[in-house]
């Protein structure tokens, strides 16, 4: 009887390994898409600090775009070519005392195994995380 069953266990594995990797990469892609949002979100959160801190000059909007931009260097992690965010700071022509400031930082996420194996889905997430302060 012994006999008849050998190899079943190899059999087994080739069936199921192939959905036990799929969900190993579903749970790392996650991860990595979660890691990145929050690193946006911290990005958006200290560009908007960085510029409603009272300072004489008030920093400009470019150099509020700098400090997200510089926050989110060589932190993200996406598997296509070199993504950078895109920052956009909207705040009043003269940002006096109480005046909202408003960053937006937006990244695109792209999969690591579903884009080159299943090149034919679209598997890019785009994210984007808003932050609002008040002048000081």
């Amino acid at each position: 009887m012994r006999f008849k069953q050998l190899g079943t266990a190899a059999i087994e594995l080739a069936l199921v390994l192939p959905l036990l990797l799929l969900v190993l990469d579903g749970v790392i892609e996650f991860s990595l898409l979660m890691y990145d949002k929050v690193l946006i979100t911290h990005a958006a959160r200290e560009a908007v600090r960085a510029g409603v801190v009272l300072s004489i000059p008030k920093i400009t909007s470019e150099e509020i775009a700098l400090v997200a931009q510089s926050y989110c260097a060589n932190s993200l992690l996406s598997m296509g070519p070199g993504q950078t965010p895109i920052v956009s700071v909207l705040q009043s022509a003269d940002p006096a005392f109480q005046t909202p400031l408003q960053v937006t930082v937006s990244f695109t996420y792209r999969s690591l195994l579903l884009n080159s194996v299943l090149s034919a889905l679209s598997t890019s997430i785009a994210m984007s995380s808003t932050a609002t302060g008040l002048n000081e």
